[in-house]
């Protein structure tokens, strides 16, 4: 590697030639300069006297003549199957033999060494040797070992190498539980008596934890207690148990590429994977190094060949939150509830086609209503009660926050992305959304021109007692054919106790007739009312999950809105 670069740094020759051309010659010729043989080259007294310089430094100056050791630093990550690495040290002198005194390991619980001879050991000018590092899993959870090279006459050259060591969990859940996925942020709101928010999120990612219950028999049995009981405090390689899948092909010893469908996957580049075979103790871990449409390349060969329904699982840094809870079923097997809390960020990818309105996302999906969804209200009132007299209420902000539950029920990977997205989106409580109310809440009695902006509903106490307030003055227009428009009232009036007249803020751009109108729901600005979300994996990613909160309506303040109420 640097060898290449001497012929581009040290020619052998001079930064400049002393010689001159038969140009610089009073009355000479071109002809008269020597075409071979030896110059004579004579430098006049007042020139040599005059001249005035400074050395100047070149790159070969800062790359040349001291010792180079690559990498410095070592970080290993996650350290699930033995790593190995090269470390090169080449002594960059030109004309300068080294002796290298000693190459010490401290702290090197689980690593071996592997040098290219016995110190004291010489290094001729230019020369290169490389130590091997090999890191098993066996040794301390945290590894932070150090290096050392020592050569006659010269400071001490450290390498640090850090990472921590995991091991795989790979036994499989009971699916006839399901297994429960838990998101939790964190969020800071502040609340003035007119109930205006003020949110700061405290996590960039939300804390991750999965729950599942456990069969084992047999060998995996005694496997499982054995590597709770060594290994319970220290971090695992948790598979993601929704995410796996089988290999369709097979896969001989050594390869670099597995053939899968990473779609909607936890597969993340740098990540690990695991290959689990029939039993907890056919596994392999692997590190990702890229991530095809239809393919993962690992950064390192596998270690043996995987045939056709390997399962293939990507794969977290996760501990476990508290002591398994065991079963006794009989003497050969037991039931194991199990919680893990990853270690680690874990990122998602954003919303990518939901409708904006107003500068928020509109929460568009229906909720399954196959079980009954609540919803309420919830006031901030302030009461004064001095035990003796009627009590004194007070409601300064005048208005109630609704809430409504919300309920996905997802089938596929690209539902249950897309759920994801909006869980990341909303940020447990810090985030508003649009959220419909999904209801048939307005009833449309006439024909609205596209030119329009006023629309002749039925009458439900629209004008009487919604008072154009937040929560009550946005509506949803959807339409048989797909369409839906999203609109402001921005005035209401009663014209008899059938018909209530309300004014939009646009108009629809297209004739709407009543038969046209699927249904109109009012528009709530919502967030969670909770940190905390729940995934309720019934199979893998390839079947049904299911995921519900509840939103409450919140008073921010849009590019319409005028000066706070007093």
């Amino acid at each position: 590697m640097w060898h290449g670069l001497w012929p581009l740094t040290f020619s052998g020759q001079g930064d400049y030639f002393p010689s001159r051309t038969g140009l610089d010659r009073p009355g000479g010729a071109l002809g008269a300069e020597p075409q071979y043989g030896r110059r004579t080259v004579v430098v006049p007294q007042h020139v040599a006297d005059r001249r005035r310089g400074a050395v100047q430094p070149l790159f070969g100056d800062d790359f040349f003549d001291r010792i180079h050791v690559e990498p410095r630093t070592l970080n290993l990550g996650n350290v699930s199957t033995v790593q190995r690495r090269a470390v090169r040290v080449w002594n960059a002198f030109r004309s300068r033999a080294l002796a290298l005194t000693e190459a010490t390991l401290s702290a090197g619980e689980g690593i071996v060494l592997t040098a290219p001879g016995v110190p004291p050991m010489p290094f001729v000018p230019l020369s290169e040797r490389a130590w091997q590092v090999a890191v098993g899993t066996d040794g301390p959870p945290v590894i932070g070992a150090n290096l050392a090279f020592r050569f006659d006459g010269f400071a001490e050259i450290p390498v640090v190498i850090t990472g921590q060591r995991i091991v795989a969990f790979a036994f499989v859940p009971d699916w006839s539980r399901g297994v429960l996925e838990r998101l939790a942020w964190r969020t800071d709101i502040l609340t003035s008596p007119l109930q205006v928010e003020q949110r700061r999120g405290l996590r960039s990612t939300p804390r991750r934890s999965f729950e599942a219950t456990l069969i084992v028999d047999g060998r995996e049995r005694v496997l499982l207690d054995l590597a709770v009981f060594g290994w319970g405090g220290r971090t695992w390689a948790l598979p993601i148990w929704p995410d796996g899948q089988w290999l369709a092909a097979e896969h001989a010893l050594g390869v670099r590429v597995l053939a899968c469908d990473p779609a909607h996957r936890d597969f993340r580049s740098g990540g690990l994977v695991l290959l689990r075979g029939p039993t907890a103790f056919d596994t392999e871990v692997a590190e990702i190094e890229s991530i095809g449409a239809d393919r993962v390349v690992l950064r390192h060969p596998t270690t043996r060949a995987w045939p056709r329904g390997t399962r293939l699982y990507p794969v977290r840094a996760a501990r476990l939150a508290e002591s398994p809870k065991i079963t006794r079923l009989s003497d050969q097997a037991a039931s194991v509830a199990v919680r893990f809390e990853v270690v680690e960020p874990c990122d998602w990818s954003a919303l990518a086609d939901a409708p904006i309105y107003r500068g928020h996302p509109v929460l568009a999906d229906r909720p399954d209503e196959s079980e009954s969804l609540s919803a309420g209200w919830q006031r901030a009132l302030l009461t004064l009660d001095n035990e003796l007299g009627t009590p004194f209420v007070l409601d300064p902000a005048d208005w109630a926050a609704v809430t409504q539950s919300h309920r996905w029920r997802m089938h596929g990977r690209a539902e249950r992305a897309r759920v994801r997205s909006w869980l990341y989106a909303l940020r447990g409580r810090h985030r508003a959304v649009w959220r419909p109310t999904h209801a048939d809440d307005l009833t449309l009695l006439a024909t609205v021109a596209g030119t329009a902006t006023a629309a002749d509903v039925a009458n439900v106490g629209l004008a009487r007692f919604a008072g154009l307030r937040p929560g009550r003055r946005d509506v949803r227009i959807e339409l048989r054919d797909g369409r839906a428009f999203h609109r402001r009232i921005t005035a209401a009036a009663s014209l008899d106790d059938a018909t209530d007249r309300i004014t939009l803020d646009a108009a629809l751009g297209v004739d709407v007739r009543p038969r046209d109108v699927k249904r109109i729901s009012f528009l709530v600005l919502s967030r969670a009312d909770s940190d905390e979300t729940e995934i309720e994996h019934h199979t893998d990613s390839d079947g049904a999950a299911d995921s519900a909160l509840v939103l409450r309506a919140v008073r921010d303040r849009d590019q319409d809105d005028g000066p706070a109420p007093t």
